[in-house]
């Protein structure tokens, strides 16, 4: 029933429009699902706030917003506490050349966490801004309760994916274009196997939800 239902809604409807529709209701059944509601989801995109937003949950995390480049967020991880509790200051131009670019068109807010990690504040209109949401957020995080997420985005390696890999996180996943057996916390997103990375998984989080149980991962740790 539901099949046919779906079969003329596509019909009196763009697929968009259709497609969204089923996202909220699907967006629904998975907050009743949910039962780790204190999780804290470190992203190096704009992934972790879709998120937080499909199960109605407030931002338990600083990382809203906001990307930083695969180099940079390796780093962070590595470090994480030390990078978290440092000051973060601003600057006015990034080590890399292509957000300089882009900022010249766009600008937005760059942060630097400890002399060397950047945070670009992509949805943000000012430093002040950044830095207040920044840190009322990151007054909220749970350490108790983390889950990491990865991608193959922005200036990513095979190598920076290999050192996700043995990071000491528990609750972690990175979304990948390519298929990496070998690379067990990476889930691949097939709609994106003849790129070289995946797309926008914020406007397309459809696709990470066709492969990827969120809500599962977030209550049990199961990834796959």
């Amino acid at each position: 029933m539901f099949k046919k239902m779906y079969k003329l809604l596509l019909r009196k409807f763009s697929k968009n429009i259709v497609y969204k529709l089923h996202e909220k209701i699907n967006d629904v059944k998975l907050r009743r699902k949910l039962r780790n509601r204190t999780f804290t989801l470190i992203s190096n995109n704009c992934w972790g706030s879709k998120v937080y937003k499909d199960l109605n949950i407030k931002y338990n995390t600083p990382f809203i917003g906001l990307f930083l480049y695969a180099p940079c967020y390796i780093k962070l991880l590595k470090n994480l506490d030390n990078y978290l509790d440092s000051e973060l200051t601003f600057e006015s131009k990034s080590k890399y050349e292509i957000s300089n670019q882009y900022r010249e068109k766009k600008w937005y807010p760059l942060g630097i966490l400890g002399d060397d990690v950047e945070v670009h504040f992509l949805h943000y209109k000012s430093e002040s801004e950044a830095k207040e949401k920044w840190t009322r957020r990151k007054q909220r995080m749970n350490m108790e309760n983390l889950f990491i997420e990865f991608s193959d985005r922005d200036l990513c390696t095979k190598g920076l994916i290999e050192e996700f890999e043995n990071l000491p996180f528990k609750h972690k996943v990175c979304f990948t274009a390519k298929n990496y057996p070998e690379i067990h916390c990476s889930v691949q997103l097939k709609k994106y196997e003849k790129e070289d990375h995946i797309g926008n998984i914020y406007e397309d989080s459809y696709i990470v939800k066709k492969y990827f149980d969120v809500v599962g991962w977030i209550n049990s740790n199961n990834i796959k």
